[in-house]
């Protein structure tokens, strides 16, 4: 009863939300396969490099093996997207965001939610916070070649946040520069 009273306080922490966490997917929604094992910091698993682990060990974010194509943040129009989730657990959610306000096209949220890569396809942008991670991480995860990168993170219509991974500075760049992005995906 005591397991199952604690896998129920899980799930809620899973499910519920919120800009000042670090939620990730409903535990309901994670393969079987994912829930039993722990795992480590930079290990290779699930299509990437893992960079975060929840408290439970079970639980995190993985980052693509190689940066992805360098892409414009928008489609073409500067609106306002509403991708305003800075912390770890907020990147998906924005990236739906972003997707829902600016349609099909090419463009860096779209491109990560459109990626196969590993025999997955539920990849996203980062959040600011989930960008700051990988940087933090970047010699544990590896492949990154270029100095810039975006995250899902929206300042306004004009700007979105980016990090230099050369020192690690996080400013918002023009909606309409093409840096590179890094997608990660959430197990």
């Amino acid at each position: 009863m005591k397991i199952f009273f604690s896998l129920i306080i899980v799930a809620f922490s899973f499910v519920h939300k919120s800009n000042k966490g670090s939620d990730l997917k409903s535990i309901a929604s994670a393969p079987s396969e994912y829930q039993s094992e722990t795992h480590t910091i930079g290990e290779s698993f699930g299509g990437g490099i893992i960079f975060y682990i929840d408290n439970s060990g079970k639980h995190g974010l993985i980052a693509a093996p190689s940066d992805q194509k360098k892409s414009k943040w928008y489609n073409g129009n500067f609106v306002l997207t509403s991708a305003s989730g800075t912390a770890v657990g907020t990147g998906q959610e924005n990236t739906m965001a972003i997707i829902t306000a600016q349609g099909p096209g090419s463009y860096a949220a779209s491109e990560a939610h459109k990626l196969e890569l590993n025999g997955h396809n539920d990849w996203f942008l980062p959040s600011k916070d989930e960008l700051n991670l990988m940087f933090k991480l970047k010699t544990k995860i590896g492949g990154f070649v270029n100095p810039f990168y975006w995250s899902s993170t929206e300042n306004s219509p004009l700007y979105a946040w980016a990090q230099n991974f050369k020192d690690g500075h996080q400013d918002y760049g023009n909606k309409n520069s093409a840096p590179a992005f890094r997608a990660i995906r959430a197990f």
